[in-house]
């Protein structure tokens, strides 16, 4: 009897074996409960690692998108984001107990407060952008009520205003009546409500989600301000910096002195000015503004026709390379309908380039043409020593010589450039001395006449008070970041964190 019931379990054990888990049945929901790791007795679990990691895929995704990037998720991109979504889950659990540790949170009374007025208006905005998206034409009950009610005591003090007004005697009418309007609306103010909210909804903007990232940036901010309370920076420190940016970029203007003036007119900040740049001011006869829009109108027309004979010719010639010897009779007929239209676009625009081109030669000579009278004539002002600021104002329409600082000093110019028109720039370096006029110099502009105003000097920048304080507060910023990061990296260090990596996979 033993021996019989012990040859039954081997065989049951051997079924099993060889069936593997098809009796056992896998449940999601047990396997989500699992624990991939735990974090000074704070539970991660499968489930909620799983969700994270696939929410900061798709997060990454989107971002590549934006950026122009085409990134389609798979099974093994999912995955490549396990260990960096746990460490980052097991970063915010280690801030959050810190931060209840400080007791920088929960928030107070007070915050709580403002960051549900935060909240109800970023989402009052959402709702009323929505509505304008969504609804542009809806007026509610309400609104159509204070409208007529509005308009109802526009039209009475007008007739109260025609009262109080003497008017000439004119045969006794009978006024007619207007009859009053008829409300058309049938939504009030809080359907109108639910609708955008169940609308906002749908993407995700609820009130609640307004609070949540209200609330984290508030207690960001806490920590923030918490970590980086002994965290200075000392005057010395601003003024090494700003040496070592002069060092910095000494070393690149004098080796590429164009690059100074590229950094200048970008915006960027400047601490090192290169020898060989000069100031020169521009006094510009200009074609007038109506004057060159023909010639813009012609020019454009121009590049249409320019454009459409490249694009015609680039298709023909692509279906002469094709070998029509095999072509049946209706694909021939077609071909060589495609192939007679091709050719009467290309003939047809060339025309029009042809034309369009002498057209605009004569618009431009003309143009010039008057505006050198006056440029000679102003000329002749300058060189017998009339203010040349003054001439700048009165006949200048150079909108850059306008204001400072190239009003004051002219525009930058040194060896080299080509910023400037090329016949602007051999003028601008052929004046000799600081005081030397130019003669009229062409460019597609108009007549310059251009002064030395100045000789640009070299070396470092003045330390202001204004640089110090920007390179200060950019250093500061820098250290306090860095401070915040090790300390939560240090945080993280000391925290009791286990893992299973067995139970990821």
């Amino acid at each position: 009897m033993k021996k019989r019931f012990a040859l039954a379990a081997l065989l049951m054990m051997l079924v099993v074996v060889l069936s593997g888990c098809n009796l056992i049945g896998h449940d999601d929901a047990l396997d989500d409960a699992q624990v991939v790791a735990t974090v000074n007795g704070t539970e991660i679990t499968k489930g909620e690692w799983k969700s994270y990691r696939d929410y900061m895929a798709s997060y990454y995704q989107q971002y590549f998108q934006q950026m122009g990037y085409s990134m389609q998720l798979t099974d093994e991109m999912i995955e490549s984001y396990g260990d960096t979504a746990l460490d980052q889950m097991v970063q915010n659990i280690v801030v959050d107990q810190k931060m209840e540790e400080l007791g920088l949170t929960p928030l107070t009374e007070e915050e709580t407060t403002e960051v549900e007025s935060y909240a109800d208006s970023m989402f009052d905005m959402y709702k009323l952008m929505m509505r304008y998206q969504n609804y542009p034409n809806i007026e509610t009950v309400e609104e159509e009520a204070k409208r007529l009610a509005d308009e109802a005591a526009a039209k009475a003090a007008a007739a109260t205003a025609d009262e109080a007004t003497p008017a000439e005697s004119t045969p006794d009418e009978p006024e007619e009546e207007s009859e009053p309007a008829v409300p058309q609306a049938t939504i009030t103010d809080a359907v109108l409500d639910e609708m955008l909210t169940k609308d906002l909804a749908e993407y995700g903007y609820t009130r609640e989600y307004f609070i949540e990232n209200r609330t984290a940036t508030v207690e960001d901010d806490k920590l923030h301000d918490y970590i980086n309370q002994d965290v200075k920076v000392e005057d010395d420190a601003v003024k090494a910096e700003f040496d070592n940016r002069v060092n910095e970029q000494k070393e690149t203007y004098d080796a590429t002195p164009t690059a100074y003036l590229t950094a200048v007119n970008s915006g960027s900040d400047v601490y090192y000015v290169p020898a060989g740049y000069r100031g020169v001011k521009n006094l510009l006869i200009g074609i007038p503004d109506d004057v060159q829009s023909g010639i813009d109108e012609i020019d454009s027309a121009l590049s249409s026709a320019q454009t459409a004979v490249t694009t015609a010719q680039s298709q023909l010639d692509s279906m002469l390379e094709e070998d029509a010897s095999d072509f049946d009779e209706e694909t021939l007929t077609s071909y060589n309908e495609q192939k007679d239209t091709l050719e009467k676009t290309i003939s047809e625009n060339q025309a029009i380039v042809d034309a369009k081109t002498a057209e605009l030669a004569e618009a431009k000579a003309n143009a010039m043409a008057d505006v050198k009278v006056t440029a000679e004539e102003v000329l002749e002002k300058a060189k017998a020593g009339e203010d040349f600021d003054a001439l700048i104002e009165t006949y200048g329409t150079d909108p850059g010589m306008k204001s400072e600082p190239n009003k004051t000093r002219g525009y930058l110019v040194c060896e080299g450039l080509s910023t400037y028109d090329q016949n602007f720039q051999d003028a601008a370096m052929a004046l000799g001395a600081i005081g030397d006029i130019s003669d009229l110099v062409e460019t597609e502009f108009g007549y310059h006449i251009l002064k030395y105003a100045e000789d640009i000097e070299s070396g470092a920048v003045e330390y202001t008070d204004e640089i110090k304080e920007s390179l200060h507060d950019t250093l500061l910023e820098s250290a306090q970041s860095a401070a915040y990061d090790a300390a939560i990296d240090q945080w993280v260090v000391d925290a009791d964190v286990k893992t299973y990596p067995k139970i990821m996979k």
